[in-house]
């Protein structure tokens, strides 16, 4: 599925994979036809489950690094947490080992809804820094981001707040709406912007 936001915002559009169905073909996908960097997003409920926090917060916990938390341009804290990479991975970087992060997140993801200890399985499992960075959503009424808009939309279609994507990029800048519309069109992918989805939310 290909994301835009909004009209005003980043006006960015992102290539979204359910975690559940990520394989390394879908690694390769995200890597050669989007071009963003690849990331993995969570709820928020499921982070303080694993007890990792916003890395934002982790640098202010520092006099120095705190210096370097600033706002970007639109205004929203950004959502990344920490950096990961699976045990079983090599170096961490290639198609197939990210696709072995990702699915071992979203088993971790599946743990935490059935009640297992899944923190206990995350801090053994995994460690960082990796290179899957993991986002957190912040709920779609404090924030309007790619993160929360596909973290919202596997809610709406009854699916673990499990969810993979890229920035899709073009020469120079981020691939325009209408270019997406384009891909999207020629390639099978459904094309949903950010209205979209809260008009579910406050249907």
């Amino acid at each position: 599925m290909l994301l835009y936001d909004f009209d005003g915002r980043e006006e960015e559009v992102d290539m979204v994979f359910y975690g559940g169905a990520v394989t390394w073909k879908s690694i390769r996908t995200l890597r050669s036809m989007a071009g963003g960097l690849i990331c993995y997003a969570t709820g928020k409920e499921e982070a303080e489950a694993l007890g990792i926090p916003f890395q934002v917060d982790l640098l202010r916990s520092n006099n120095e690094l705190a210096k370097l938390v600033k706002r970007p341009k639109y205004q929203d804290e950004p959502a990344f947490s920490v950096w990961v990479n699976h045990v079983e991975t090599k170096t961490g970087i290639s198609d197939e080992d990210r696709a072995i992060t990702i699915r071992k997140l979203h088993e971790i993801i599946k743990d935490i809804l059935k009640g297992k200890q899944a923190r206990d399985i995350f801090y053994n499992e995994f460690y960082s820094p990796g290179h899957v960075p993991i986002l957190i959503s912040r709920g779609i009424g404090a924030r309007r981001g790619h993160t929360e808009l596909s973290i919202t939309l596997v809610e709406q279609l009854g699916l673990e707040r499990s969810v993979v994507f890229a920035e899709m990029l073009d020469e120079k800048t981020s691939l325009k709406k209408d270019d997406a519309m384009k891909i999207a069109r020629s390639n099978g992918f459904i094309f949903l912007e950010g209205k979209e989805i809260l008009k579910g939310v406050l249907a």
